[in-house]
C-alpha cells in the first residue's frame, strides 16, 4: 500500500516514539480493514490513478483531498464549490437546494436537467477566457478530469451533509454561457439511477415537491 512520504519520514524520525508507531500502525490497521468492509477489493481507480473515488458513496471535502492525495492543508477543502489545485483533477462539490435566505451571488443555478445531463455554474468571479474555465470548457481536449459531487442540502437539523460522487462528467461544447457566472452543461458518464435521482430533486423541507432551484 502506497503512503505519504511525510507519513514515512515522521515515522522514520528517531524522535518518534515506539507507542506513537504501534498507535499508528494501529490506526493503518483499522482503516485498512473499514475500507474493506465498505469497498472490497475493487480498484476505484481511473487506469490505476488516484483518486480512488467510488460512485454513489459519500465523502466530505476533506476525505476528496485525502484520496487523490493532495499535498496541501486539507482545510482547504471545505463548503462547495469548485477545486483546481489537484490538476488534472477537477472538483465540483454542489449544494442543490439552497436556503432561503442564501445571498443572491452565491445562489447559483446548480441542477439536474436529466438523470445524465446536469446544469452547473461556476463561481460568480470567473469568466469565460480565464485558463480555469477554459480547462472546464475543454475539459475533454485538454485532457481535465471533472469529478461531480452533490449533495441536497448542506446542512440537516444542523448537521453538515456529505457529497454524493456521481462520477466524472464531461462539457457538452458549446454549451457555456454567460460570465460572473458561467452556466454551462455536463454529460455523465454514469447515468444516476433513478432512486438516487427522484430523491436528489425532491425537495421533502418542501412538502415534497419537485424543485428546479
Amino acid at each position: 500500500m502506497p503512503v505519504n512520504k511525510n507519513t514515512v519520514d515522521s515515522l522514520e524520525n528517531s524522535r518518534f516514539s515506539a507507542q506513537k508507531k504501534l498507535w499508528v500502525e494501529d490506526l493503518i490497521q483499522y482503516n485498512l480493514l473499514r475500507y474493506q468492509n465498505e469497498f472490497g477489493s475493487d480498484d476505484y481507480s481511473e487506469n490505476g490513478t488516484l483518486p480512488f473515488l467510488k460512485l454513489y458513496q459519500k465523502y466530505t471535502m476533506r476525505d476528496a483531498a485525502l484520496l487523490c492525495d493532495y499535498t496541501k492543508i486539507h482545510s482547504s477543502f471545505r463548503g462547495q464549490g469548485l477545486i483546481t489545485s489537484a490538476k488534472p483533477d477537477y472538483f465540483l462539490f454542489v449544494n442543490l437546494h439552497k436556503d432561503a435566505d442564501i445571498k443572491d451571488s452565491i445562489n447559483y443555478a446548480d441542477k439536474f436537467i436529466t438523470p445524465d445531463h446536469f446544469q452547473w455554474q461556476s463561481p460568480n468571479s470567473t469568466t469565460q477566457n480565464s485558463e480555469v474555465e477554459q480547462n472546464l470548457i475543454r475539459n475533454i481536449e485538454r485532457k481535465i478530469r471533472l469529478h461531480l459531487f452533490v449533495r441536497k442540502f448542506e446542512k440537516v437539523e444542523n448537521t453538515t451533509q456529505p457529497f454524493t460522487y456521481l462520477g466524472q462528467v464531461s462539457t457538452f461544447p458549446g454549451s457555456a454561457e454567460g460570465n460572473k457566472p458561467i452556466t454551462m452543461k455536463f454529460a455523465l458518464h454514469s447515468r444516476v439511477p433513478d432512486e438516487l435521482f427522484n430523491d436528489f430533486i425532491t425537495r421533502t423541507d418542501k412538502m415534497g415537491k419537485n424543485s428546479d432551484n
